[in-house]
Formats: C-alpha cells, structure tokens, sequence
C-alpha cells in the first residue's frame, strides 16, 4: 500500500468548520478517488452540513465511534509530531507553520 500525506494544509489559528471545509474542498476531495470512502472521527468542526454535503457529493462518509485513537492512524502522526517538536518549541528560531511543513513532508 503506498501511504503518504495527501492535502498538506497549514493555518494560523484554531480549526473549525470553515477552515475544514476549505481544506476539504480546495485541498483534500480533489486528490482523492471518486467512491472513496472518508472516515472522520467526531470533531465537532467534522459534523457541519455543509461538510456532510462536499463528502457525499462523491464520496462516502463514515465517522468512527466515539473516541476511538487507535482506529484512527493521524493520532499515531500527531503524537510522533509532538514528540518530536516538544523539545525544539524552547530553542525556535523560525516560523512554527514552517518547521511543521517541513516535518511533515520528510515522513
């Protein structure tokens, strides 16, 4: 299976249902297959109408159960991220969107 990230996208600020819905339309849904099925977990910015209309305009919608880490895969992403920039926030010298980016593109 060929896994890699898909959709880079980075922001200033909190994410909510405006902000996904961007990144879902511009970003994301253009790099995927029709008839893909999108498997979300139950962030409240997840649960838009409007989110529910851009997925199922070609695709398939599933939200995972409730709380449910290890059936998600970008928890085990965001948890090697944190741990690898934790130590690094002390000594930053550069833009932390930067830094994130470029992490992101080397695994």
């Amino acid at each position: 299976m060929n896994q890699r990230f898909i959709a880079l996208f980075t922001f200033q600020g909190g994410c909510d249902s405006e902000v996904f819905n961007i990144w879902l339309e511009h970003m994301f849904l253009p790099n995927i297959s029709k008839g893909s099925t999108v498997v979300m977990d139950n962030a409240a910015f997840h649960k838009s109408p409007k989110t529910r209309e851009l997925i199922e305009e070609g695709c398939y919608l599933l939200f995972l159960p409730t709380y449910s880490p290890d059936m998600n895969s970008i928890e085990h992403c965001w948890h090697t991220l944190k741990s690898k920039l934790r130590p690094l926030i002390q000594n930053i010298q550069t833009d932390l969107q930067k830094l994130i980016g470029e992490w992101l593109l080397t695994i």
